[in-house]
């Protein structure tokens, strides 16, 4: 009999119980289908292997219909963002910030984002309890998501407000909508500022593109929501679970070379997306299901990076894992293209916080975010 899981419960991610039921479908079936109230139903894929194999899959299951379990999309009804296309046009959308975030790009801000860092770690009082998602995990991506778009960073908060709207599960469409307004308003703004006053950021290349207004919002919003939440949570999740193996905590401070492997760690550990969806461009077979065109099929990021079949003693963050082919930054052509930007960020603060403190300690379990797309905290008390 198939096991009566329903993914569209948020409870079961809010209480940290989603790995239970993944394990439990990863073993049962190879595919599952979840009804929907207000929906046709989805197809779900849990297993390391299935759920690479999918992503790379861009002919049979596209983008374009919106990567949400629900039918909406964050740009709204207007040009469809990078992030909800496929083929030509997503590979031109993506090509106009791949110079912009390579990996050479992002080094170059290198003194910018450790500023940024060193700063946040400086507020830190020792030995005083404090809300981590709050005062660090909050601001760093959107204090470095501002700098390399050319946002004033005293603007950073309220674009980073807006942006988080677009992407709660729970927010209403009006509310969304009222988001969307706002921070379209704030791009056209931006957009007219850099085209008087280009500089060397990615507002000034997405303007160079020449794009019409629809699609250079569409941009701008995906830049922001995807360069602001996923560090975010990554930060928050990988070092709650750093608090809880201290001795952990103490290899890495001792020895700096595990940095970079703890960053990839923390990534498959927290698999901050939890899930992406993609649509059925035919009728298709996935691993002996069929499946009609037109079906939603989802990509559970979280599930596959905590795959037996792929990784030994995957509920552990083993900070030396080698050979770590996780899945946090996504697969195949929409691999998350701020990747680089993000091991930066946190390489930074994690060198700058070692500098500093000789521990952490978790005073309460971090609040978990209510959402099914996102593995976020909302809340994360801990003393230094």
């Amino acid at each position: 009999m198939t096991p009566n899981i329903d993914l569209l419960d948020l409870s079961c991610f809010t209480a940290s119980r989603e790995h239970d039921l993944f394990r439990t479908l990863r073993d049962f079936d190879t595919i599952h289908y979840s009804p929907e109230a207000n929906g046709p139903g989805f197809y779900s894929l849990t297993r390391y292997d299935h759920v690479l194999s999918g992503a790379r899959n861009h002919t049979h299951l596209i983008s374009g219909e919106g990567t949400q379990i629900a039918d909406r999309r964050a740009e709204g009804h207007g040009h469809a963002s990078d992030h909800n296309s496929d083929g030509m046009s997503h590979s031109h959308l993506r090509s106009i910030v791949l110079a912009a975030l390579s990996r050479h790009s992002v080094m170059a801000r290198y003194d910018r984002i450790r500023h940024i860092t060193q700063g946040l770690v400086d507020a830190i009082v020792s030995d005083e309890t404090f809300d981590f998602v709050a005062q660090i995990a909050v601001w760093l991506p959107m204090l470095v998501i501002a700098d390399v778009l050319g946002v004033p960073p005293e603007n950073a908060e309220r674009l980073v407000g807006w942006a988080n709207l677009m992407s709660d599960v729970q927010a209403s469409d009006a509310q969304q909508a009222d988001a969307r307004n706002a921070l379209y308003a704030f791009f056209s703004e931006l957009a007219e500022d850099k085209r008087r006053h280009p500089a060397q950021d990615v507002a000034t290349a997405l303007v160079a593109a020449d794009l019409e207004s629809s699609a250079l919002d569409a941009y701008f919003m995906l830049l922001t929501v995807a360069g602001n939440e996923t560090t975010r949570f990554l930060l928050s999740g990988g070092l709650a679970q750093l608090c809880r193996q201290p001795e952990d905590f103490a290899r890495v401070r001792a020895d700096r070379a595990l940095i970079a492997p703890l960053i990839d760690e923390m990534a498959r550990f927290v698999s901050p997306v939890t899930h992406m969806r993609r649509t059925t461009s035919t009728e298709v077979d996935l691993f002996g299901t069929p499946v009609p065109k037109g079906a939603k099929v989802v990509f559970w990021f979280a599930s596959a990076n905590r795959d037996e079949r792929q990784f030994t003693n995957p509920d552990r963050l083993t900070i030396d894992r080698v050979s770590n082919l996780h899945l946090g930054f996504g697969a195949g052509a929409h691999f998350c293209v701020g990747a680089h930007l993000a091991r930066l960020e946190v390489s930074l603060f994690l060198n700058a916080f070692f500098d500093r403190f000789a521990g952490i300690k978790l005073m309460a379990e971090p609040v978990r975010l209510r959402s099914n797309w996102f593995t976020g905290w909302t809340e994360m008390m801990v003393r230094c």
